[in-house]
């Protein structure tokens, strides 16, 4: 495996020693934040659940799907 060498700020390599993990190289936490997943959503599910903004947001929804329906 060949290797580079790379100049980063101290600040940017504490925060990439914080983000390691044991047994982790750092070329595996770069690698590893790099690495664009998509999102699971489901971790966010029921996060609003006692949350008042939850009620405004049922109640605008409701309001743009009035306007919205046809008028016959």
């Amino acid at each position: 495996m060949a290797s580079k060498t790379i100049s980063i700020r101290d600040d940017v390599y504490k925060s990439l020693k914080d983000a390691r993990r044991e047994e982790e190289s750092f070329s595996d936490v770069i690698g590893r934040l790099l690495k664009k997943d998509k999102t699971n959503l489901s971790e966010y599910f029921g996060s609003l659940k006692d949350n008042p903004l939850l009620d405004e947001l049922e109640k605008d929804s409701r309001k743009i799907r009035q306007m919205a329906r046809p008028r016959i």
